[in-house]
């Protein structure tokens, strides 16, 4: 018998919080090995593990509260999630062409505004990261 291999809302709320505690932390050698490229990180993207190894050790060091002060949402992607994060041609494309599947983006309230993670919601991708971009209130 197998089970199901796509994490439900609140496993996936779990991931994100996991993850949102290690930027909060500064493990950016586990982020980096949790983040699978291209990377999309606000409207750039990032198609090179050392790109990501600096993004990580840049936002360790930005002083951003990243630590979450709310109920963490996992919204499923669709045709317009790419406009959450830039309404650019390029962005679209990433979202086309790399996005996973079974992709969510997920929710984070801070306490400097919002934190927008995606996730792949398959169990075995063991790079589940796959965007982040930073909403200021």
């Amino acid at each position: 018998m197998s089970s199901c291999s796509t994490m439900n809302n609140r496993q996936t709320a779990l991931a994100a919080g996991n993850i949102s505690a290690k930027i909060v932390s500064g493990d950016s050698e586990a982020l980096s090995l949790q983040s699978g490229t291209p990377f999309l990180f606000e409207t750039e993207i990032l198609p090179a593990p050392a790109q990501l190894d600096a993004l990580w050790q840049g936002l360790a060091a930005s002083g951003y509260d990243f630590g979450p002060s709310g109920e963490i949402i996992v919204l499923d992607s669709d045709d317009d999630s790419w406009q959450r994060f830039s309404s650019s041609r390029e962005v679209e494309v990433w979202f086309q062409r790399h996005a996973p599947s079974k992709a969510a983006l997920v929710v984070i309230p801070t306490s400097s505004g919002r934190l927008i993670l995606i996730i792949d919601r398959d169990r075995r991708d063991r790079k589940p990261l796959r965007g982040l971009k930073v909403e200021a209130e």
